[in-house]
């Protein structure tokens, strides 16, 4: 247990300063009963002299009170960073936030909202992480995650709460040499019985298999991953053509094959972008305004 006080080593670097406890007294604006007093405290304390005392000759440190001023000194700097870090949190900025982000949307998205907000907010630690659907949902539940970009896939509304940032609809991946991947958008119906080359993940494979079946298409599967570059090489190959909501901006893969992103002619059902959190969480202005900005950037 600590037996001093941060008081008393303010007082006691003030005499150090000053020359003299009545010096000091005057400069705190205090007594200079209360100077003497935390001084004798001290010495009290820790069985040692910190000064000499000269009658209207002001004091001289020992040689123990210059090692003990060296380690006030340090102690006092401290905690002052600590108090301009503790202001910081106050006015939320400063503080760590655990941010999820599902990984297929994370190359569009992350690196950029970590960059500029670290730029706004340099105090502000940004844990990232990129994961799948169901360690998204089951993170935010179990308070190791603040908040995730996702998509409104598998979320239950009694336990998490999410705000849109946008919706996307879904369209049609094809080898660009393909014979349709000219068109300016496509029906789905056009594609007959082509193989399919299904993006895996629980949530996201019964979305798109729910956009197939919105227009009576059941081709055969012909290829599947968890990585949406290993689909778009599979579509750049020749296995099947596929189906997105996000779209990159280039068309090459990463095997030196290319892919075209067309729209689907018939209305598709969207499907959103959100940012969640634990529903009910405890209030915190930092996570609101974290929220707030990367709505804008995702949007």
């Amino acid at each position: 247990m600590v037996r001093f006080t941060l008081k008393q080593c303010t007082y006691f670097l003030a005499v150090v300063e000053h020359g003299g406890i009545a010096q000091a007294a005057r400069s705190l604006n205090i007594s200079q009963p209360a100077v003497s007093q935390a001084l004798d405290k001290l010495e009290e304390t820790y069985g040692f002299r910190l000064l000499h005392r000269h009658h209207a000759r002001g004091t001289d440190l020992t040689p123990e009170g210059r090692s003990f001023a060296a380690y006030c000194q340090d102690l006092l700097e401290n905690a002052t960073s600590v108090e301009d870090k503790a202001n910081a949190i106050a006015a939320q900025l400063a503080g760590t936030i655990r941010f999820g982000c599902f990984h297929t949307i994370a190359p569009f998205h992350l690196a950029q909202i970590v960059k500029s907000y670290r730029a706004q907010c340099p105090q502000v630690d940004i844990v990232a992480s990129e994961l799948m659907q169901d360690e998204i949902i089951a993170k935010l539940e179990s308070d190791t995650l603040d908040v995730a970009l996702t998509y409104d896939m598998g979320l239950d509304n009694t336990l998490l709460e999410w705000v849109e940032v946008s919706r996307l609809a879904p369209v049609v991946i094809l080898a660009s040499h393909h014979p349709l991947a000219d068109r300016s958008s496509i029906s789905l119906k056009e594609l007959g019985d082509e193989p399919f080359v299904m993006f895996e993940g629980a949530s996201s494979r019964d979305y798109f298999q729910s956009v197939l079946t919105e227009h009576g298409v059941d081709p055969p599967i012909a290829f599947r991953s968890s990585s949406m570059e290993s689909v778009r090489c599979a579509v750049a190959n020749d296995l099947g053509f596929s189906l997105s909501v996000m779209k990159p901006r280039h068309v090459a893969t990463y095997d030196g094959g290319s892919v075209a992103s067309l729209p689907i002619k018939e209305k598709s059902e969207p499907i959103s972008l959100v940012l969640a959190s634990k529903k009910q969480r405890t209030d915190s202005a930092l996570i609101d305004n974290f929220v707030k900005f990367a709505c804008h950037k995702s949007a």
